[in-house]
C-alpha cells in the first residue's frame, strides 16, 4: 500500500521511527547537558554602583583603554526582564563594546520590585529616579551634555524623560527595538484591545503582576517559536556539534523575567489601548510628554523579523521629533538579535559606533 505523501506505508513508518529515535537521542542529550552544566555567568563587565534609589541602581563601566568620548552614554532598560542583555557575555556585550572603544558608559538596572512597589508608576520612574541618575551621571563625568540609549521600553522611557527635562542637555537619543505608536502593534493589539482585557481587573486583582503573567502573555505572541523554536535550534546545534553556550545565555535570560509594577503596568497597556504617546495625550503629574521637544540627533534601530516590537512602531519617531540629524536602520534580525548573536557583533555594534563617535566630542578637546 502506497502513502499519498510518497513511498510505501512501511517506508514512511520506518522513516517516522527513524526520526523519532533521533529526535529522542538529541532530546537526552541536550537534557544531560541542560541538568550538568552550570548556569552561564552574565553581566561580567567590570562596573561600580555610584547611585541607589529603593530598588534600582546605577551601574558606572570602569574603563578598559583611556576614554576617548566626552560624552558619557546612559542606557535605559525595560522593567519586565533584567538589563544584562546588554552585557551578557564577554563575546556578545554591547556594554563591553562601547567600553572597549573608549565610550563612558553608565546602565541603570531598577532592580526587582516587590508588593511594596505595586503602586510605582512612569511618574515616578521619569520624575524622580531618572533626574537623579542623569545628575549622577553629570558628577561623575564632568559633561554637560549625556547620550541616552534604549531598548524596548527603556526607549520609551527614555523619550518621557527627555521630553520633559531639557537640563542636561541630551545631546543624542539612540533607540533599540523600540515602540513608541502603538496603533498597530499587531498580534499585541489584537489581544490587548479586546474588550475581555481588562487591564484595571489585572492590576486591582494582582498589584504587582506576576513574571509568570507577563512571561506567558509574551510567548504567546509566537508560541511555536518561543515555545518550542528554541529547542529545535538547540537540537540543531547538537546534531551539528555547535557550542551550546549561546543557547544557553539567551535561555537563561529568557526565562528570567521580572514582575511588573501594577501601575506602571496600567500605563504601559493604556498605551496599547489609546496610542497616547503620539497623540500628545499621555501625562506624567499632569504634565504632557511632547515628543515635539525632542532636539536630540537620533538614531533608530528596528529589526525586520521583530514581533514583540514591529518595525513601525519603532520608524514612526521620527515623524513625531524635529531636527534633520534623525536616522533609520533596519536589520534582518528579530527583537533580541539587535543585541544578541552574531548580527548584533557584525552589523549592529558597528553601526552604533560609528554614529555615536562622530556626535560625542573628544575627551582630550
Amino acid at each position: 500500500m502506497s502513502s499519498p505523501y510518497g513511498g510505501s506505508s512501511e517506508q514512511m513508518a520506518e522513516q517516522f521511527q527513524q526520526g523519532w529515535e533521533k529526535a529522542m537521542e538529541s532530546t537526552q542529550k541536550w537534557l544531560e547537558i541542560i541538568n550538568s552544566a552550570p548556569s552561564p555567568q552574565v553581566g561580567m563587565t567590570p562596573k561600580d554602583i555610584i547611585w541607589r534609589k529603593n530598588k534600582a541602581q546605577l551601574y558606572h563601566y570602569r574603563a578598559t583603554t583611556p576614554k576617548t568620548h566626552k560624552i558619557p552614554v546612559l542606557m535605559i532598560y525595560a522593567l519586565i526582564n533584567k538589563p544584562y542583555i546588554l552585557d551578557i557575555a564577554p563575546e556578545t556585550s554591547l556594554v563591553k563594546y562601547l567600553v572597549d572603544n573608549g565610550f563612558d558608559v553608565y546602565l541603570i538596572d531598577w532592580g526587582t520590585p516587590d508588593l511594596e512597589d505595586q503602586d510605582l508608576s512612569f511618574n515616578e520612574l521619569v520624575l524622580d529616579y531618572l533626574p537623579k541618575a542623569v545628575a549622577k551621571i553629570v558628577q561623575t563625568s564632568g559633561s554637560d551634555e549625556i547620550t541616552i540609549l534604549g531598548y524596548c521600553m527603556g526607549s520609551t522611557i527614555a523619550t518621557m524623560y527627555a521630553a520633559l527635562h531639557p537640563q542636561p542637555k541630551i545631546k543624542n537619543m539612540l533607540f533599540i527595538a523600540s515602540p513608541f505608536d502603538f496603533a498597530n502593534a499587531g498580534l499585541s493589539s489584537t489581544y490587548i484591545n479586546r474588550d475581555e482585557f481588562n487591564i484595571d481587573k489585572i492590576v486591582d486583582t494582582f498589584g504587582l503582576v506576576p513574571k509568570t503573567f507577563i512571561n506567558s502573555t509574551v510567548f504567546m505572541l509566537n508560541p511555536v517559536n518561543n515555545y518550542w523554536g528554541t529547542y529545535t535550534r538547540l537540537w540543531k546545534m547538537l546534531n551539528d556539534d555547535l557550542p551550546t553556550r549561546s543557547w544557553m545565555l539567551l535561555n537563561k535570560w529568557v526565562n528570567d523575567p521580572l514582575p511588573f509594577p501594577g501601575e506602571a503596568y496600567r500605563q504601559w497597556l493604556g498605551l496599547y489601548k489609546n496610542n497616547a504617546l503620539v497623540k500628545q495625550e499621555f501625562e506624567l503629574r499632569g504634565r504632557i510628554v511632547d515628543l515635539s521637544k525632542i532636539c536630540s540627533s537620533i538614531l533608530v534601530l528596528g529589526g525586520k523579523n521583530d514581533h514583540i516590537v514591529l518595525p513601525e512602531q519603532t520608524k514612526a519617531l521620527l515623524q513625531h521629533v524635529p531636527g534633520e540629524d534623525k536616522i533609520y536602520l533596519e536589520f534582518p534580525v528579530g527583537h533580541g538579535g539587535l543585541v544578541f548573536g552574531s548580527t548584533a557583533i557584525k552589523q549592529v555594534y558597528p553601526a552604533i559606533g560609528e554614529w555615536l563617535e562622530m556626535r560625542s566630542g573628544s575627551a582630550l578637546a
